[in-house]
């Protein structure tokens, strides 16, 4: 099914879409200039600053295992409008907050309204489309992310340089509307399945899903390398340009790429090739990316950089989305992502905090060391990858265009040689 005649035919789809492109627009305005922000307007240390990051990724997992229970239980649209509402308030108080407990308080805060929105809009997705759509469909959410991320990056560049206070309030009102979005224009429910009560005991035979337990632990390597951009690009500008903030265009310009681009990456590459594969050359770009800084200077060389990196998220993103929902039993989607989005969590704050930690020692990034440590985690990403591959357990992750139609509510877990209910 073409991309256009998927959205014409589904407004659920494309309502949830368009709150995709507002949360991102509001993310985005701040996520690309915030260790700046930290360090030259609070003082913080690149530990300090890396550890805060780690605090937000923490307490997205909280709001990712409680809006992923609730969002199965009572309606996905009530979980997202609550997380953009609350996401809304931890933006207000990093534009007013200046000591260090009380940044982390904030960034608690901001972290849960994530946790709350993620799963609850992936699982979204997954049930409003069929089983062999769901790559385009997760490929079209990374595409209304990236037209908000461009919007954003481009409006940080050009207007709010000198004004951080303006970002965070600007981007806690873009917040706020996506919640009043949310509530009017997403259809209440879970989709195209009944929401219903599920017993604990059920629960419980889900997290029995030992071949989906044993690909979101691998996942945690390739979040902990894939973070790292966020964290050390900024720190790495901040000490070779004139205005670090300039790096804001890095993410407008990767948004575009992925706009023009991503449709063809899951047509001609996600589609053809195995999924754990995908992921593994994904790792490769990024962690080439994450190495190149080293030798940047000027602002065209981080721009480059920045286009390697997208490529391997280009190649990870809807193929992560989409091998979970392979692995996950229809009914419990918005538990299983919301448990995916913990291990995410997990490997984001490792990232965070090893990565801050490393980028002070190396003497503020100017040592080679954890330049050359990115780029040999991403070929021992690559490596572990093929290696899951062949575990036999895992044989149900295909690439989409392998894959037998099926409708929106059929329990892809009981395909699976383990199911849930065997354990």
């Amino acid at each position: 099914m073409p991309t256009h005649s998927l959205l014409k035919g589904n407004r659920p789809l494309f309502s949830l879409l368009v709150v995709v492109f507002i949360t991102h627009l509001g993310s985005y305005l701040v996520l690309p200039v915030l260790p700046i922000l930290l360090k030259v307007e609070t003082g913080l240390t690149a530990a300090q600053i890396g550890f805060t990051l780690a605090v937000i990724s923490i307490f997205m997992q909280v709001g990712s295992v409680v809006g992923g229970v609730f969002a199965d239980r009572t309606g996905r649209r009530f979980i997202i409008a609550l997380g953009a509402l609350i996401r809304a308030g931890g933006l207000i108080g990093f534009a007013y907050f200046s000591t260090y407990s009380l940044i982390l308080l904030t960034a608690a805060i901001s972290g849960l309204g994530l946790g709350l929105n993620a799963p609850s809009t992936k699982a979204f997705i997954s049930s409003l489309v069929k089983a062999d759509m769901r790559s385009t469909a997760f490929s079209l959410r990374g595409i209304f992310a990236n037209i908000g991320m461009a919007i954003a990056g481009l409006t940080v560049f050009a207007l709010f340089t000198g004004s951080s206070k303006l970002i965070f309030i600007t981007a806690a009102v873009i917040y706020l509307g996506a919640s009043v979005i949310s509530w009017f224009f997403l259809p209440a429910g879970c989709g195209d399945e009944n929401c219903r009560e599920v017993k604990w005991s059920e629960y419980r035979q889900a997290l029995k899903n030992i071949p989906f337990l044993v690909f979101v632990m691998a996942t945690i390597f390739v979040w902990a390398l894939y973070v790292q951009f966020a964290l050390v690009l900024p720190l790495r500008a901040e000490n070779v340009l004139s205005n670090g903030k300039d790096i804001s265009i890095i993410w407008t310009i990767n948004s575009i790429t992925v706009i023009l681009a991503q449709t063809l990456i899951t047509k001609n590459i996600i589609r053809n090739i195995h999924p754990l594969t995908s992921v593994g050359i994904g790792a490769i770009c990024i962690g080439s990316a994450l190495g190149s800084l080293y030798f940047a200077n000027t602002l065209f060389f981080f721009v480059f950089t920045g286009i390697i990196f997208i490529t391997g998220e280009m190649l990870i993103m809807p193929t992560l989305d989409t091998s979970i929902s392979q692995l996950a039993a229809a009914r419990f989607l918005g538990m299983f992502f919301g448990l995916a989005s913990v291990f995410t969590g997990i490997g984001e704050a490792i990232g965070n905090s090893i990565g801050g930690r490393l980028f002070e020692v190396a003497d503020g990034g100017q040592s080679a060391v954890p330049y050359v440590t990115y780029v040999i985690a991403g070929f021992v990403i690559f490596i572990g990858m093929q290696l899951l591959r062949r575990w036999n357990p895992l044989s149900i992750i295909q690439p989409p265009k392998l894959m037998p139609t099926a409708a929106p509510n059929t329990d892809s877990a009981t395909s699976h040689p383990n199911p849930i209910n065997e354990g």
